[in-house]
């Protein structure tokens, strides 16, 4: 078992990663794969530097970048931001992407169901999910 260190200054010190549809789809492939319970072992340390700044993504990114999704890439990504938030350095309160991908589902009359919203309270503290301060 290896311990990793996260540095805080490294993420500002990066370029912005971009939200690409290529960026969004290998995400989604931790949830469609199953893979969200190793993610601190399937992201290694630079990537996990590197992409912790998504979660401080303005939310009006977030929507523009999830309007061509698919609603099951949205709830995989969904999913990948849920459990990824438990990272160091990966905390997002409010400003979590689960937020604005859930609201573009709701958007497109899609709500979460209630499995979904059981699954991500049981993995993630977060108060703010789904929908963001209310």
């Amino acid at each position: 078992m290896s311990i990793g260190s996260w540095d805080p200054t490294a993420g500002a010190a990066q370029a912005d990663v971009e939200l690409t549809p290529a960026l969004l789809s290998r995400l989604a492939d931790f949830s469609r794969n199953e893979q969200l319970d190793s993610l601190d072992t399937a992201l290694d340390d630079n990537e996990k530097q590197t992409l912790a700044a998504l979660m401080q993504e303005d939310h009006d990114n977030w929507r523009t970048a999830s309007e061509s999704l698919d609603s099951a890439e949205i709830l995989h990504l969904v999913r990948f931001f849920a459990m990824a938030e438990n990272l160091p350095g990966w905390e997002a309160g409010d400003k979590s992407p689960v937020i604005p991908l859930a609201r573009t589902l709701r958007q497109r009359g899609e709500r979460l169901e209630r499995d979904m919203l059981l699954w991500l309270r049981e993995v993630n503290d977060n108060r703010f999910l789904p929908y963001g301060p209310l």
